[in-house]
């Protein structure tokens, strides 16, 4: 019986997760464990920074390449997740192509 190598069982799930901006549960990560003064003020700016980042990929996510999607998409998940993290990966990617064509 054959099994499959390591990475045709990935394959699926990098498709899948670049067919569409992934979803984050991004309450924790803008929680961050904090309990201090200031946290509503700065759990708010998190939250709104958070959605304008979705927004943003979710009207360019099929611009970015499909390998850059499936792995920033990985990165970004890991943990609760961020869609702020998952963009600044894929904007690094675009500028490290570019700077490779200069």
């Amino acid at each position: 019986m054959a099994f499959p190598t390591p990475l045709a069982l990935f394959l699926p799930l990098a498709f899948a997760v670049s067919d569409a901006v992934p979803r984050f549960n991004i309450e924790p990560t803008c929680k961050g464990g904090l309990d201090s003064p200031g946290l509503n003020e700065r759990y708010s700016r998190c939250i709104s920074e958070e959605q304008d980042a979705r927004k943003k990929l979710e009207s360019n996510w099929s611009r970015y390449p499909a390998g850059d999607r499936a792995n920033c998409a990985r990165s970004a998940g890991m943990g609760s997740g961020s869609y702020v993290e998952l963009l600044t990966c894929l904007e690094m990617d675009a500028d490290a192509r570019q700077l490779k064509f200069k």
